[in-house]
């Protein structure tokens, strides 16, 4: 290679180091004061501690202080918490039962993991889990939460946990591969004395209709169902029904995804639940308004950083709507199967 080659593939690579400084510089210049916020990137502990997403239970009295729950994680297991206690699994009295359930829609593994703890999984004789959801991505991150979460665990309490996740459509039992049919009928194991199916915050998205899991779950599984869901008022205007379609058509529900009370028990029914065990609790007062707040406050902590939160604003404004009408109901749900006895 000649000097002048040498030198001039030198002077080159220099003024492309040069040019890509000036470039950073230039970016960190125009996106505001150098000595400004922008690092916050840097000082973010990924993964995050938590993903949890669901309208969250913001009950104040949760809490042993009386302090007001202002975090969405801690809401979001307080909702799940809150579904438990209805469905009669966080009781000691029945840490002596097998557990299973069908987890649908169940997010990126903060669900799960809290599920077992909640119901406290290793200590019953026994505890089956499967979880479908859609979103691939969400599913990579719930199993990596909780292949971290049973690594800390003690193996002798892992032993009698199982856990499966699949990217799978639960709306649609009838697209399920074998591996996950193989995986759902083993939770109707009579060797299991609760067998439910979980559904948070995630029933009014399923299309066609809540109908094919409810069928599955009660005549496949022999399962009760444990779920928040919303429900249409009785008392919800013409308007008010056609505005909360269009709205469940924005987020790419169903037309006729929300049911009134009636037409929710009927469907029940249907399915082959028992009429006289279905119980739909309005839990509003402590949903919406809890919800609505937090993305307020969250807004404004967030934007000294340059964080925008457009679109969840927006969100927001639709639930402080919705806890001033009340046109959709925030419901924890329980329907369960007629004993064999019946």
């Amino acid at each position: 290679m000649a000097a002048g080659d040498f030198i001039l593939g030198f002077l080159a690579g220099c003024a492309a180091i040069i040019a890509v400084l000036a470039l950073v510089a230039f970016s960190i210049i125009r996106s505001g004061d150098i000595y400004g916020l922008g690092h916050w990137k840097l000082n973010v502990k990924a993964p995050f501690p938590s993903m949890w997403m669901n309208l969250g239970y913001w009950q104040v009295s949760t809490r042993d202080d009386g302090t007001p729950i202002q975090h969405l994680d801690e809401a979001a297991r307080n909702m799940l918490a809150n579904i438990l206690k209805a469905a009669g699994l966080a009781s000691n009295n029945t840490i002596s039962n097998a557990v299973a359930v069908l987890d649908v829609g169940f997010g990126c593994g903060d669900q799960t993991v809290a599920l077992a703890e909640l119901i406290q999984a290793p200590s019953r004789p026994q505890f089956r889990y499967v979880g479908l959801t859609l979103n691939e991505v969400q599913q990579q991150a719930a199993q990596q939460r909780l292949d971290a979460s049973l690594l800390a665990m003690d193996k002798s309490a892992a032993e009698n946990l199982s856990f499966k996740l699949f990217q799978a459509d639960a709306a649609k039992p009838q697209s399920w591969n074998t591996a996950i049919r193989t995986a759902v009928n083993s939770l109707s194991d009579t060797a299991f004395s609760e067998r439910w199916l979980l559904g948070l915050d995630c029933l009014y998205h399923f299309s066609p209709s809540r109908k094919p899991i409810f069928e599955h779950a009660s005549q496949h599984m022999d399962a009760n169902v444990m779920a928040f869901d919303l429900v249409l008022s009785d008392d919800a205007s013409a308007w008010q029904t056609l505005a909360v379609r269009l709205l469940g058509f924005v987020l790419l529900c169903p037309w006729q995804t929300f049911l009134t009370e009636k037409q929710y028990r009927e469907q029940l029914v249907e399915c082959g639940y028992d009429g006289g065990h279905i119980e739909i609790k309005d839990v509003s007062d402590n949903v919406f308004a809890g919800l609505a707040g937090f993305l307020q406050r969250q807004d404004a902590a967030l934007s000294p950083y340059g964080i925008s939160l457009t679109g969840y604003t927006a969100v927001g404004k639709v639930y402080d709507w919705l806890d001033r009408t009340r046109v959709l109901k925030a419901a924890i749900v329980v329907g369960r199967k007629k004993s064999k006895s019946q």
